[in-house]
């Protein structure tokens, strides 16, 4: 598979009750890292800023069929919607990885065991993203990227 043909989607979460005023410069930082490394279909979807309903932005993530889903969570108070949104997303789109990047990243293991997300990324996200995405393709072991947390086949 090629770069260029990967339906990659960047995701935020509502961070809090009202949309900030402030543009999501994490998450449109890796969009914009993909790009230039070549993952041209990567795309930027802001439920934070859009507010869609919660129904609404499933049913939009659902309908792009993403190959790659990237969820920035960048409070702690997003652990409730990242739970719900990833295992629906697992649920009804199961070939897609789901990699969760931001401040609730310091829960790896609990968000790697209860909830849809198969890798989380620690640390500077637009770095990791495109080591992570060239592993990805080239069906590689991600052991060898640096600040990428996953569970191996014995839920280590």
């Amino acid at each position: 598979m090629k770069k260029s043909e990967l339906n990659i989607v960047i995701t935020t979460t509502p961070i809090r009750p009202v949309p900030t005023q402030y543009p999501p410069i994490g998450a449109l930082s890796v969009v914009s890292s993909l790009q230039k490394a070549g993952y041209s279909s990567s795309e930027f979807y802001d439920i934070d800023g859009l507010r869609p309903s919660y129904e609404e932005a499933l049913d939009h993530l659902v309908a792009l069929n993403p190959d790659v889903i990237g969820i920035s969570a960048v409070v702690s108070t997003a652990y409730e919607y990242t739970k719900k949104l990833s295992l629906q997303i697992k649920e009804r789109l199961p070939k897609t990885t789901i990699v969760l990047g931001g401040n609730l990243g310091a829960s790896a293991e609990i968000l790697l065991k209860f909830t849809g997300t198969d890798f989380v990324v620690l640390g500077e996200g637009e770095k990791v993203i495109i080591e992570f995405m060239d592993c990805y393709i080239a069906n590689n072991d991600f052991a060898d990227v640096p600040s990428l947390v996953f569970l191996d086949k014995n839920n280590n």
